[in-house]
């Protein structure tokens, strides 16, 4: 039982974590500090690392379904977004004139891994699932300041 809880407390602080990242990752971008962005994707990569062990435990643990239907789309975004990033090579285009597929495939896992993480929070307790949806929240919201600075600067920049 305790070694449930301590795998529980461990995803819901990834979590947090991976939270965290995206709201830097937005900031950064609001002010424009690209190289600064591209030094953290690395880390944000390395996320996949605890993601992956604790859903690894959770299956051999014998944990039940939820628990692992649950962490499965985070695991599968974070692999997605090392291969977006890194093995591709690509250079990202935050706001391109025509989204390339492999975007818009990436803008859907990211959703999909964040709620399914919500949902992870709330099958440990309604506590945790609050904190979660607080936190995805507060991401969401880093991620419209970042929408509405870049805006206003391509505003500024077509008058």
């Amino acid at each position: 039982m305790v070694y449930e809880v301590s795998i529980d407390n461990l995803v819901i602080f990834s979590t947090i974590i991976y939270y965290a990242f995206l709201c830097i990752v937005y900031l950064l971008r609001a002010y424009e500090r690209n190289k600064l962005e591209l030094m953290l994707a690395p880390v944000f990569s390395f996320l996949l690392i605890p993601f992956v062990i604790l859903w690894t435990v959770n299956l051999l643990n014998g944990s039940d379904c939820g628990r692992l239907i649950t962490g499965l789309p985070i695991i599968i975004f974070l692999v997605y977004d090392l291969w977006y990033r890194f093995i591709t090579q690509k250079k990202p285009q935050h706001h391109p004139d025509r989204w390339p597929f492999g975007l818009i495939i990436y803008l859907i896992l990211l959703q999909i891994g964040s709620i399914a993480l919500n949902w992870y929070g709330f099958l440990v307790s309604k506590f945790y699932g609050n904190v979660l949806i607080i936190s995805y929240f507060i991401m969401l919201g880093c991620f419209g300041f970042y929408q509405n600075r870049y805006n206003k600067r391509k505003k500024g920049s077509n008058d």
